[in-house]
């Protein structure tokens, strides 16, 4: 006849402590990379990064030769908790017109696309005008 083996504590809440200290870890790890989406479309890229329990003014979004970063600290049970979060700006973005939102633990951020990096046609023209009419007429 078989038996089944349990483990015995001597102290039952010892075995909550470590399920209780790993999950505080596995939490702590998460959340100093937090979760994020990136979204874009013709007219933009759209950064959300979960940010549960951080106020705005905790939260600090650098940019330094085409890298975005976001980092801050959230307060908890008397702890900070720190996390970064770093992302490669494409070319085609206008620097001058990012935008930062946070709303109930999201933080938004909104890199529009600039003039250049839209699609569009271009018209061919004739020797009348523009950029070729003037390299034409010009004395060499």
């Amino acid at each position: 006849m078989m038996r089944l083996l349990t483990p015995y504590w001597s102290n039952q809440n010892f075995a909550a402590d470590i399920f209780n200290e790993l999950d505080r870890r596995t939490a702590a790890e998460r959340f100093a990379a937090p979760a994020y989406d990136v979204q874009e479309n013709e007219q933009h890229y759209l950064i959300e990064t979960d940010l549960p329990g951080v106020k705005k003014e905790d939260i600090k979004i650098d940019l330094h030769e085409s890298v975005l970063t976001i980092t801050g600290e959230r307060k908890r049970d008397g702890k900070a908790e720190s996390f970064k979060r770093s992302f490669s700006v494409p070319d085609n973005v206008d620097l001058e017109k990012i935008e930062a939102q946070h709303e109930n633990g999201v933080l938004s951020v909104y890199l529009p696309k600039g003039a250049a990096a839209k699609p569009r046609t271009i018209e061919i023209q004739n020797k009348s005008g523009g950029f070729f009419e003037k390299l034409t007429n010009s004395p060499h």
